[in-house]
């Protein structure tokens, strides 16, 4: 697994704003830097040149922040 985004805005403390840095599949688990799962991927959006992914966190995901790298894990679907 390859880093795959860096979070570049926390909605409420339930949604994740990532800048991706490659292809990611909508339903994928999305890790911490401790390869924790943080939530998953429930869209992308923005340019196809520079697309983000909108992750919908997990219940009690706590200290996540802007600037922080994300890791991404197909899912099995």
């Amino acid at each position: 697994m390859k880093r795959k985004g860096i979070v570049e805005n926390i909605v409420n403390g339930r949604i994740a704003v990532v800048k991706l840095e490659g292809l990611v599949s909508l339903g994928s688990t999305v890790l911490d830097g401790s390869r924790k799962p943080v939530g998953n991927v429930a869209d992308v959006i923005g340019p196809v040149k520079e697309p983000y992914a909108v992750i919908v966190l997990r219940k009690g995901v706590k200290g996540l922040k802007r600037g922080d790298v994300l890791f991404f894990k197909p899912s099995k679907r």
